[in-house]
């Protein structure tokens, strides 16, 4: 069950940086992007599709078919990047878009809840740690390929690759997963949603994580859709080598989260988030503010540490916190949560990009972390997170 969400979380992940990295291309050469604004916009539109698509699928799905909602995860994902192809226009690459974020939606709700239910303690802290891992790498192969893919066969070549590889995980993913549920986790599941999901209840578990779930999206817009256009157009990378900067990002996010579980089970959840945070602090300030290349590369490298360590913190606290379920329910709130810091901040950042500089995001970056250390701290202080 774990290899099949560990895949599943890769090609989806990986999947959705695919546009972003092509935005800088598509913006320099006037074709489908002309403004900032254009990127900002369109994360906005894909915002309100997720928050439904997520509302909808915490409310309806039901534990014992979540191979099923991963696989059809995997396969409008990879239609719709088979027809982004087909993009002639501003409006056919939102259309096609939509597309994305309606499969991507499955994957946080379902996946999340999915190991939440399988594993408990130290274990829960481990799996959710792999699963987040798993997710980064397949975030670092979309960095690393797009721009050297883009840059010598052209925009469509990534597109098609990625495309037939989520096409492909649909009938791995059946494969892999195949007898992972038993007949007893199954009768004991269809008791459990006898009971209704109690929203209110729900929101109430999830509240005091808001602010952290809020910056994690947040964070992961801005990098995501604006650090490509940092380095290419302040510092002046060709597309394969920005690829490779962001892999780099990448690459030190997935050794922090692999071994996430030890460093939590060492000195505790608590700890090591707020820890994550004051990393992400140094790093996004060095982001906004420095002139040197090499600064900003190891800038890159220490965000990717504190900011991917938070992704398996925050859900392994929710899981203990939020009964059995509405486990569903909760990621799926959670996930559109962190989809409003995402969407809501790029399309502000796309704007204060063209009225400032490139730079504007970053600065509203470092503000924002600052804000957040000091509301953890505060959580801390009063006892309403546990340290375990």
């Amino acid at each position: 069950m774990l290899a099949a969400v560990c895949m599943y979380h890769a090609f989806n992940d990986g999947s959705l940086v695919i546009l972003p990295a092509l935005f800088p291309l598509l913006y320099t050469q006037k074709f489908l992007i002309t403004r900032y604004s254009d990127i900002g916009t369109m994360v906005l539109i894909g915002l309100a599709v997720s928050v439904i698509a997520q509302a909808l699928i915490g409310h309806f799905s039901k534990p014992r078919h979540s191979r099923y909602y991963l696989a059809v995860d995997a396969l409008i994902v990879g239609i719709s990047l088979l027809l982004l192809t087909l993009s002639r226009n501003y409006m056919m690459l939102v259309l096609f878009f939509i597309g994305i974020r309606l499969g991507t939606s499955i994957y946080h709700p379902v996946g999340f809840s999915w190991i939440s239910h399988s594993f408990k303690g130290p274990s829960l802290d481990r799996a959710m740690g792999m699963q987040s891992a798993f997710g980064n790498i397949g975030v670092l192969l979309a960095f690393t390929s797009t721009g050297f893919l883009a840059e010598h066969y052209g925009w469509k070549t990534p597109l098609y690759v990625w495309g037939s590889i989520n096409l492909a995980a649909v009938i791995a993913g059946f494969a892999i997963s195949a007898g992972t549920t038993s007949k007893e986790e199954i009768a004991e599941q269809k008791e459990s949603e006898k009971k209704p999901i109690s929203w209110p209840h729900t929101f109430r578990g999830v509240a005091i994580f808001i602010p952290l779930i809020l910056f994690g999206g947040l964070a992961w817009g801005i990098m995501l859709d604006y650090s490509p256009s940092l380095l290419n157009h302040r510092l002046g990378m060709p597309p394969s080598m920005m690829g490779m900067v962001l892999g780099l990002w990448m690459a030190a996010g997935t050794l922090s989260a692999l071994f996430y579980g030890r460093i939590a089970e060492r000195f505790n959840r608590r700890r090591t988030l707020m820890a994550s945070y004051v990393v992400m602090a140094a790093s996004s300030l060095t982001l906004a503010f420095g002139t040197s290349a090499p600064l900003v590369i190891a800038a890159f490298a220490l965000s990717g540490l504190g900011l991917f360590i938070t992704y398996p913190s925050i859900p392994s606290f929710m899981s203990e916190i939020i009964r059995d379920r509405e486990r569903t329910a909760a990621f799926a709130l959670s996930a559109n949560i962190s989809i409003v810091g995402n969407s809501v901040f790029s399309f502000i950042s796309g704007h204060i990009s063209d009225m400032f500089s490139i730079q504007a995001p970053f600065v509203l970056l470092s503000a924002m972390v600052i804000l957040v250390i000091f509301y953890l701290r505060h959580l801390i202080r009063s006892g309403r997170i546990s340290g375990v």
